[in-house]
């Protein structure tokens, strides 16, 4: 645990969220998780494998290997710098607040980042473009950690649950738009457009989130940095922080579901399935599914405060185990009906689980004044699968193409994912929370 002194009191006091927050507020919180999702939800399982699958030829035998590969060590970049930055980020001594300039640089670094993936095509090294991918990564996550402790920042307890729902709004939102600027933009081998609008997205929610959220002044810690202490602080004992690490473990099974398949679907449409340009269609399923999680986010919202959010939690992993399952049965003989409507089941189970699995974080994180580093520590559980799945999967995917067919490739993906998610929603009825403070 962390060695604080008497600064933990005022830290405590210069974090400690207002009683009243209004919507407009919980809107402007959550805002740069628009712009993070329509960066994530785009380049992830869009751009970056029709850019792999340029590089390497559309034939490739280990076009998903790669792929995931590549994708899995950015997701290890992840890994490290969410806690991190997080924990670097609970130091800062500023007036305006400690998370805002880790926000500005990692925006601003993001954009960047981005601009570098235009140049690559047909004949570039795989080499780069996995470090373009490592740098993009980094700067995502320089924002990424401290944004994450934000909210535990600026939000009281009673409006947590609230605020959780408008972040996955607007989480969803940021994947349709993301999308949709692939639709209209992104053509293959041409990403210059697309990128081009998810870069003015990035800088226009960052100046509003800027100019809207007030952070309390920033105390910072009265002890000088030491790496040592620094690195222990990371640790958290697991008979102090039971359900801290429960809900650590049962998020990471759901995600290993998520994305186990998510970053070969452009290959499945392709591969299985017989789409001519995957690249334009893949965008419109993920934008129109991303919409159908809105409702569903408001009404796990509202059934939260009958029901209580782990029990939702369980019932929305049930949802998604289920649309997996039937997507094993789906790939057997691909059909655009059957396709649709699971994609409506699994969409809605994934938009009403991502709106209470971060009010359920909130109710186990471990300390305020260290909430960038705890929220970093729990990112950790959205960031590796992201290196788990795509890595294994996409070697399973590979060599059971070879051995077998594309068809049982897909069956095995979606059988594991499906396992994934069952585990999630098994293991997550063990989470005992204490009742909300006012």
């Amino acid at each position: 645990m962390t060695d604080y002194t008497g600064a933990a009191a005022l830290a405590r006091r210069s974090v400690e969220p207002p009683r009243r927050f209004p919507i407009a507020d919980q809107i402007a919180v959550a805002l740069l998780w628009f712009a993070l999702f329509a960066n994530w939800l785009t380049v992830v399982p869009v751009i970056i494998p029709d850019q792999i699958a340029l590089i390497l030829g559309r034939d490739a035998a280990a076009k998903e290997g790669i792929s995931g590969s590549i994708l899995a060590m950015g997701a290890f970049m992840a890994l490290i710098m969410a806690p991190v930055a997080g924990a670097l980020s609970d130091r800062v001594r500023n007036a305006k607040g400690r998370r805002r300039p880790f926000l500005l640089a990692g925006m601003i670094g993001t954009c960047v980042a981005l601009a570098l993936l235009v140049p690559f095509g047909a004949g570039s090294s795989i080499f780069l473009y996995a470090l373009a991918i490592l740098n993009l990564q980094f700067w995502w996550n320089w924002a990424c950690g401290p944004y994450a402790g934000l909210i535990p920042d600026v939000v009281p307890s009673a409006s947590q649950a609230s605020a959780s729902a408008w972040m996955n709004i607007m989480s969803i939102l940021g994947t349709f738009t993301g999308n949709g600027i692939a639709v209209a933009l992104y053509v293959h081998g041409h990403p210059a457009a697309a990128i081009a609008g998810l870069i003015l997205i990035n800088i226009a929610c960052l100046v509003v989130t800027i100019l809207r959220v007030r952070e309390p002044p920033a105390a910072g810690l009265e002890r000088s940095f030491q790496l040592g202490r620094f690195l222990r602080s990371f640790w958290l004992p697991p008979a102090l922080h039971r359900d801290f690490y429960r809900v650590l473990v049962t998020r990471l099974f759901a995600n290993l579901g998520v994305w186990s398949v998510l970053t070969f679907l452009l290959f499945y449409l392709q591969d299985v399935v017989g789409v001519a340009e995957p690249g334009r269609v893949l965008p419109m399923v993920l934008g129109i599914g991303a919409l159908l999680g809105i409702p569903a986010s408001l009404a796990a919202a509202w059934a939260t405060s009958r029901y209580g959010i782990v029990a939702i939690v369980q019932a929305t992993s049930w949802m998604m185990a289920g649309a997996a399952v039937a997507y094993v049965l789906i790939a057997l003989h691909p059909q655009w009906l059957a396709m649709a409507v699971v994609a409506f089941v699994y969409f809605s189970g994934w938009g009403a689980y991502q709106a209470v699995d971060w009010a359920l974080a909130l109710r186990v994180l471990p300390k305020s004044e260290a909430a960038g580093k705890d929220m970093g520590i729990w990112h950790v559980a959205l960031v590796l699968p992201q290196i788990l799945g795509p890595a294994s999967t996409g070697w399973i995917i590979s060599g059971a193409k070879w051995a077998v067919s594309a068809r049982f490739a897909y069956v095995l993906a979606f059988a594991i994912a499906a396992l994934w998610f069952s585990l999630s929603a098994v293991l997550v009825a063990r989470v005992r929370l204490q009742p909300a403070a006012a």
